[in-house]
């Protein structure tokens, strides 16, 4: 039991990191909208202070500082994918899943930037919005269509590997462009996902 419960929180973790990475461009883009900093070229000009700046910015700041984080946790899980390492699979069936990536675009990140994000009332909407899309990810497993994982130059496919059960295939993140009979090393996100790297031997 507590074996299952260990696994059962490492898996939400690296689900919450990955829908973290998620939102690395939808923080971009609340910076980009909402920052203002005040520039004028007069000869009486001068510094407004930090304290002004911060109080005329916080929205803008709070994002820049999400989406410095949000790049770190894809990078440091870049650096840890790079270790793939169990033992080579043979892929029978594939199929191109990287729509998924434009979907979670146009569906949740292009309209949560619509948002009046001049009224705190709501930047407190679009906060709770965050967090129950993260919980109905989560749940729901829908976390691969990670667009910052496109904009790393990994591809999403759906894949029937050979010796292995699962009803609906398994989901593979790949830099590389797999096809049928390609053979991986992989190492798993949860029981059905599963980083992959091609491996030019084959398998029997």
């Amino acid at each position: 039991m507590g074996n299952r419960r260990q696994k059962h929180e490492q898996d939400t973790a690296i689900k919450l990191r990955f829908y973290f990475m998620s939102l690395w461009l939808l923080f971009v883009l609340i910076f980009l909208l909402t920052v203002d900093i005040p520039i004028c070229f007069s000869k009486d000009a001068h510094f407004i202070g930090f304290g002004p700046l911060l109080k005329r910015n916080w929205l803008a700041f709070i994002s820049l500082l999400f989406a410095i984080l949000g790049w770190l946790v894809a990078s440091r899980e870049k650096q840890r994918w790079a270790g793939v390492t169990n033992p080579p699979y043979k892929i029978e069936s594939i199929k191109n899943e990287n729509y998924e990536y434009l979907t979670f675009l146009t569906t949740y990140i292009i309209p949560l930037i619509c948002i009046d994000l001049t009224k705190i009332r709501y930047v407190f909407v679009l906060a709770v919005l965050l967090v129950l899309i993260g919980f109905i990810f989560i749940r729901m497993d829908l976390y691969c269509g990670n667009p910052t994982l496109a904009l790393m130059g990994y591809r999403l496919y759906r894949a029937e590997i050979k010796g292995v059960d699962a009803p609906d295939g398994i989901v593979l993140i790949s830099k590389d462009r797999l096809s049928k009979r390609s053979a991986i090393k992989w190492i798993p996100i949860d029981k059905y996902v599963w980083i992959a790297k091609e491996i030019k031997n084959d398998v029997g």
